[in-house]
């Protein structure tokens, strides 16, 4: 037995058993138990990259031994040739298992043909290979599996350009856009901020004294609303009746004096629970939107929780019931 034979048969072996338990699993969790929920697209992706990448070095070992000669290619084409077919068999294998678990008007047993087929074959192609017993000829396999290989490279090739040309579109577009109408430079923002009034232009100055502008840009824009004789009411205010998320980015990029902290304490904890309040259950909201809530609170919370330390007022119900929404427990 040759080594090429004998890594084959270990990597086509350890991807059988992949193919066989876990992503079985999976696949009977998914038409049984959670039918109409969505999800199990990370765990599809442990499963198959490490079963995809087992088989590409099967594939490479059959190029290696002279399985794929009858194409008439060079050794390194029929490599490269290899690597890519597997690759866009991978993200077809994938696209497929993605479907059937997540809820859709489609018959998931519409999606189980290419599930199955698509790994079997390619296994079958590396067995035959290395056994021509199993068949008049390796091509018996390999034709029909050279095949499908060759539209999954194409079908990937044209959805890969079509990202590629799109995003590089909406990217050239950005960059023209920004080209032709900069951005104001450091001093005209700080010559505008100059001259807005810290009522009138409240939302635009509290915008501006954030973390994600400028140092300067938020030391003058928190000085301008400091000048206003109300401004602990204001920022008060708006921070338990008003848009929140301002308010709590200021309170977290400012340098608040101890009499500020004491003014500030209540007013945040009555903001973030008010906050916390609207946050939608799960099912009621995306991953995303819910990811983006858990970790900018997170980040407030801790700094409000440093910050306003030596005030005495507690978050910690506030904390606990902002962690129950992002992160409920688990049925």
């Amino acid at each position: 037995m040759s080594s090429y034979q004998t890594i084959a048969i270990v990597c086509v072996a350890i991807a059988a058993i992949i193919f066989l338990l876990p992503m079985q699993i999976l696949l009977w969790e998914y038409a049984h138990k959670k039918r109409h929920t969505s999800g199990g697209q990370t765990t599809a992706l442990f499963i198959l990259i490490p079963m995809w990448l087992l088989l590409m070095i099967a594939l490479l070992c059959v190029a290696g031994s002279g399985g794929f000669d009858w194409l008439r290619l060079g050794r390194p084409a029929t490599n490269v040739l290899t690597v890519a077919a597997t690759l866009s068999l991978g993200v077809v294998s994938f696209v497929f298992v993605a479907c059937y678990l997540t809820p859709g008007f489609i018959p998931p047993i519409l999606y189980c043909p290419p599930i199955y087929l698509l790994p079997i074959a390619t296994m079958l192609v590396v067995i035959s290979s290395f056994n021509p017993q199993f068949g008049n000829s390796p091509q018996l396999f390999s034709l029909p599996w050279t095949i499908v290989a060759a539209l999954s490279l194409f079908a990937c090739i044209c959805f890969g350009g079509y990202f590629l040309v799109r995003t590089g579109t909406n990217v050239v577009a950005g960059i023209t856009h920004r080209l032709c109408r900069p951005g104001l430079s450091t001093k005209d923002i700080l010559a505008k901020i100059s001259t807005l009034d810290p009522e009138a232009d409240f939302s635009d100055l509290i915008s501006r004294a954030t973390r994600y502008d400028r140092p300067e840009v938020r030391e003058a824009a928190t000085a301008r609303l400091r000048s206003h004789p109300k401004f602990l009411e204001m920022i008060s205010n708006e921070l338990e009746k008003g848009y929140l998320e301002p308010a709590a980015e200021f309170i977290y990029s400012a340098t608040l004096s101890p009499s500020e902290q004491a003014r500030f304490a209540r007013p945040a904890r009555a903001g973030m629970q008010r906050w916390v309040n609207h946050i939608p259950a799960p099912n009621y909201t995306t991953k995303k939107n819910l990811k983006r809530l858990r970790r900018w609170g997170k980040e407030i919370f801790r700094g409000f929780t440093e910050k306003f330390a030596s005030t005495g007022v507690d978050f910690a119900p506030v904390i606990a019931d902002f962690e129950e929404k992002v992160d409920p427990p688990k049925a």
